[in-house]
């Protein structure tokens, strides 16, 4: 019996045994993917600014982003910004210097890719028309200076246009003047100058024989995204004081953790200009929010489109253009009927108990014979009922 058992162990020792060799004998089958080498056929431009976009092009690039690291000198671009059919696009980051640009992705090192030329970045300072009514307007043909640094030697590199309208000609007078020639039927609004696709947006001009929209020329953070004044912010960073609009303290009305109206962020919104009371933020009237400006001879209208709106009967909201440069120039509640068309003009928002309306407040035409001092913005009331609220999206001043 012990014999037996002996022979049962040393039989099933030796299989296990060969088993064993057998599995070691066998390479295993497991596939190791190895990435194609990249090969560039191009990079292009090769000279340009930190932060221009340069375009590689070329085979087995893959198509994601996140593997592609492209290097000038040595430093690291940080926004690749596509890699899709053979194409990257990279921006020029911080710090580059002229010299190699080298690639690599995954563990592919392609290595040299082409050179890079970095330039001085260009600024504009100001920027003039020669019109005999002001340095702000401008009507075809007029001569339009735009003062700066770095515009390089090649009036080719340089494009000008007028809110979208390329300008009839461009002069380079040296690299850091260019003069440019207004085009006809340009509509009033901002000069962009782009050197070597470099875009720079200078100030606005106005085209008086040009009938439109001319909020650009005259408004500052009309529409979304609304910029913040500061970081300072209530309600755990849902509410912001709006940058250029000028708030009265009734409607500014910070009451520890909140604000009754200012700039409102929410993720299905974005920022907007927001009234509002309910959610223990405190009732109010006579908010008044606006931007001071001048407005050159002509014929006006305001356009506010509004969203996500909710506001209740006992309620008040309204846009407005009124002549003057103060607060209390800025009718009351109450008083708001007096504007006739003399003083200035507004429109009224009709409350409603739909949630999440959404339209347009459109002044009556305001005319004025020469240039005026006025207000531009809205008047609310907010001490009825319960929770009430009007967001802004956008803000538009028509010259009819």
């Amino acid at each position: 019996m012990k014999h037996l058992l002996r022979n049962m162990i040393g039989i099933f020792a030796v299989t296990l045994f060969v088993l064993l060799f057998y599995a070691c004998e066998q390479d295993p089958q497991i596939k190791k993917y190895e990435y194609p080498m990249p090969e560039v056929s191009g990079m292009s431009p090769n000279i340009g600014y930190v932060s221009s976009q340069v375009v590689i092009t070329g085979t087995n690039f893959g198509d994601r982003t996140e593997p592609v690291k492209v290097f000038f000198g040595s430093v690291l671009a940080t926004k690749v910004l596509m890699c899709k059919n053979n194409r990257i696009v990279v921006e020029v980051p911080d710090g580059a210097a002229s010299g190699d640009v080298t690639m690599q992705i995954w563990t592919n090192d392609v290595g040299v890719i082409g050179q890079y030329k970095v330039l001085p970045t260009p600024y504009v300072h100001s920027v003039v028309s020669d019109n005999p009514l002001g340095t702000g307007v401008a009507e075809e043909d007029d001569v339009v200076t735009i003062t700066g640094e770095n515009f390089g030697t090649d009036v080719n590199d340089i494009e000008v246009s007028f809110n979208g309208t390329s300008a009839k000609e461009i002069r380079l007078v040296d690299e850091s003047t260019i003069e440019a020639v207004t085009p006809r039927n340009w509509v009033s609004g901002n000069v962009v100058i782009t050197i070597r696709g470099y875009a720079m947006t200078g100030n606005a001009l106005f085209n008086p024989n040009a009938k439109g929209d001319v909020t650009s020329v005259y408004l500052k953070n009309y529409k979304q995204p609304f910029a913040k004044a500061s970081e300072e912010s209530w309600k755990n960073g849902e509410w912001w004081t709006p940058a250029d609009w000028i708030q009265n303290a009734v409607s500014f009305n910070a009451d520890g953790s909140t604000t009754v109206s200012g700039m409102q962020y929410k993720a299905a919104e974005g920022y907007t200009l927001a009234f509002q009371h309910g959610w223990n933020k405190k009732q109010y009237a006579n908010g008044k929010m606006y931007q001071q400006v001048k407005l050159r001879p002509g014929t006006y209208r305001l356009e506010v489109t509004y969203a996500y709106t909710k506001v209740l009967d006992g309620n008040f909201v309204a846009a407005f253009i009124v002549k003057g440069t103060e607060e209390n120039d800025i009718p009351d509640t109450d008083q708001v009927a007096t504007l006739d068309g003399t003083k200035g003009v507004y429109a009224s928002y009709k409350t409603s108990t739909v949630d999440g309306a959404s339209g347009q407040l459109v002044t009556a035409s305001f005319n004025l014979e020469g240039e005026t001092d006025v207000l531009i913005g809205f008047l609310t009331t907010m001490n009825s009922g319960a929770n009430s609220y009007f967001k802004i999206t956008e803000v538009k001043l028509v010259l009819e």
